[in-house]
């Protein structure tokens, strides 16, 4: 125990803003998740204010992510694993934040896609405005520097996606909504309900755009960073578009009629 006590005050004294954790969502990421884990922990170098974790949080992956993800946290002291035993970005982003803050003391939850497609050299620049006192940060592809390599389809959806709900919400000072690259204060997050957004849609993406609308009904003070989008070179994207689409769609309509 007085290891322990000695531990915490050394990392206190360090790291006075205390834990940020990057949660990450996977399944079936065998083929990305060491090098991403790797490549977001080189980062601490560049972060004064917060200690940096790594938290993975599998959907039951086939493909021998789990025990990549063990091997992970039983070599790294800042790296834990969890499997959720359930499929869905929502339910492993929720039942993530929550083992981020119940089980490893996190101060700020950081949402990360598990695929490179979110460049992990951009994680510093997310927490840069939370020590200056903002709730949420968003890393946005839509700034004026921010790069955004995806093919001409996927930036199209992301462009009709973001504007369909941007106009249908009347949200006007953020500019990037369907990605899933945020930072977020603990104190933020509690503030939501678990059925304030449908996290437990296996085959749907809807709980990424849900989850910052909702934080910012909350009255969250967000600001957005620039970002760099890359494409998915391993592994495969487990989006289903059309349902994508249709549920944006949706979720608009029903948020506009007050019935969301």
């Amino acid at each position: 125990m007085m290891v322990q006590l000695m531990t915490q005050t050394q990392s206190e004294t360090r790291y006075p803003l205390g834990r940020a954790v990057v949660v990450l969502p996977t399944y079936d990421e065998r083929e990305n998740i060491v090098e991403l884990t790797q490549a977001i922990l080189r980062q601490q170098q560049y972060i004064e204010n917060f200690e940096l974790i790594v938290l993975i949080s599998d959907g039951d992956s086939k493909d021998g992510t789990i025990e990549l993800g063990e091997t992970l946290m039983a070599e790294h002291d800042n790296v834990y694993f969890t499997n959720i035993e359930r499929r869905g970005i929502g339910a492993a982003l929720y039942l993530g934040f929550k083992h981020a803050i119940e089980e490893l003391d996190a101060d700020v939850l950081i949402e990360m896609d598990s695929d490179f497609q979110h460049n992990p050299d951009d994680v510093p620049h997310l927490l840069a405005p939370i020590a200056d006192g903002y709730d949420v940060v968003v890393g946005s592809r839509f700034l004026p520097d921010s790069e955004n390599n995806m093919p001409a389809y996927r930036r199209l959806l992301s462009v009709g996606a973001n504007n369909v709900l941007r106009t249908a919400l009347g949200l006007k000072d953020i500019t990037e909504i369907t990605t899933s690259f945020r930072a977020i204060r603990k104190e933020t997050f509690l503030l939501l309900d678990e059925d304030d957004v449908p996290w437990w849609e296996p085959k749907s993406f809807i709980a990424v755009p849900v989850f910052l609308v909702r934080l910012l009904e909350k009255g969250a003070k967000a600001t957005e960073v620039r970002m760099t989008m890359h494409p998915r070179v391993h592994g495969y994207s487990k989006m289903v578009y059309w349902r994508y689409i249709q549920d944006v769609l949706w979720f608009s309509l029903k948020n506009r009629l007050g019935l969301a």
